[in-house]
């Protein structure tokens, strides 16, 4: 078995088959060295060095203490970042309800100032819902409420007859509004009776100036020539009060009108009753001046035109407001009858103000010879 172990000359490893004291030439430097003798005693060939001393005790222990150091370090670091965020987390939290909280308030405020400011802009109350559906119009037959408070019959020396029936007025003034019928034919003869039935229904209520008739479409026509300017604000404020109380089921439109074309408000069309629409009529109320002469015609027009491309929801009802005589009553009364010749569309007309004969004879018969109401309206109501 071989020997290894170092040169005493070169220092180079010799491997050498031979016994430890035997003298030998070393195969690098030519050099003679003797084997050494303490070899003999180990279990394998071993350089001259001896075996490979293990470390002390003492360096492992350091290095043990080191790992520990570097672990306890390290759980001294994680334990001041749980801390830090443990006390940074009220903090966190505190802040992120306080900023919620402001915006909660925000709001509740933008809100209140939005409400504010409708109220001091809107004139138009919200709509309220009629707790009596009423009937449909009639022709021919005078309903059970008009049989009760019939009071007395006008007839003509002509021979022509009016009915004249005095209703309880609904309104505040606690005024009687008349009821007029007339009848379906140019000619003479018995005259038709007008009225609301008591059964079926047209619509729900729709009411100006404490009259009023059933009808799920409304347009309002109003004079707004320059007689009116003392007086306008308020029938403003009527027009404004009535489309309040309409129904969310109706709609309805405003035309006004003077000598040329007439005014409406946007949309030119029924519109229901919603908040947006209310405020939209609230506008052009605001805007409207009473001014110029009266002349109704394109106006009536109109109001029909927009009448007929109602839904099919049955009632339609005019409004027709004047303070004065038209220019020419005959072409005023020959348009409606060409525009509701079908006569589908009820008529309700108001005098206001003023109460010229001639004013009052000619809405006295639109309202007869279209199944309305004729009503005087003074400026204290």
């Amino acid at each position: 078995m071989g020997i290894e172990f170092q040169c005493d000359e070169c220092g180079q490893l010799l491997n050498i088959d031979t016994e430890p004291g035997a003298a030998v030439t070393c195969s690098h430097c030519s050099a003679s060295v003797v084997v050494p003798a303490a070899l003999a005693s180990l279990p394998q060939p071993q350089v001259e060095g001896g075996p490979p001393v293990a470390p002390p005790a003492s360096a492992q222990y350091q290095d043990e203490d080191e790992d520990y150091l570097d672990e306890e370090e390290a759980e001294e670091d994680s334990s001041a970042v749980m801390t830090m965020m443990a006390m940074s987390m009220p903090w966190i939290i505190s802040i992120f309800f306080h900023v919620g909280l402001a915006l909660i308030f925000f709001l509740l405020v933008m809100i209140t100032q939005q409400q504010e400011d409708f109220k001091k802009s809107a004139i138009i109350p919200s709509a309220i819902f009629s707790e009596n559906p009423g009937g449909r119009i009639s022709e021919g037959s005078t309903n059970k409420v008009q049989k009760q408070t019939q009071r007395h019959r006008k007839v003509k020396a002509s021979g022509d007859s009016t009915r004249e029936l005095e209703v309880p007025n609904e309104g505040k003034t606690g005024e009687t509004a008349e009821l007029i019928g007339a009848a379906a034919g140019a000619g003479g003869g018995t005259l038709a009776d007008y009225g609301l039935t008591d059964g079926g229904g047209a619509g729900p209520r729709a009411g100006m100036y404490g009259t009023g008739g059933n009808a799920h479409h409304v347009v309002y026509l109003i004079d707004r020539s320059g007689s009116m300017f003392d007086t306008f604000d308020a029938v403003k404020r009527e027009i404004a009060d009535s489309v309040g109380h309409l129904q969310p089921v109706q709609d309805f439109h405003v035309i006004m009108f003077a000598d040329g074309d007439p005014l409406e408000k946007q949309p030119m069309a029924l519109t229901p009753p919603t908040e947006k629409y209310k405020l939209a009529l609230g506008v052009f109320l605001e805007k409207v001046k009473a001014e110029r002469t009266t002349n109704p015609i394109k106006a009536i027009n109109r109001a029909f035109d927009v009448l007929a491309r109602a839904n099919r929801r049955p009632g339609k009802i005019i409004y027709m407001l004047t303070d004065g005589a038209f220019p020419d009553n005959d072409a005023v009364l020959a348009a409606i009858r060409a525009k509701n010749s079908r006569r589908d569309v009820l008529i309700n007309t108001f005098l206001y103000g003023w109460k010229p004969p001639i004013a009052e004879k000619v809405m006295t018969q639109i309202a007869a010879e279209n199944g309305g109401r004729y009503k005087y309206v003074s400026p204290d109501e």
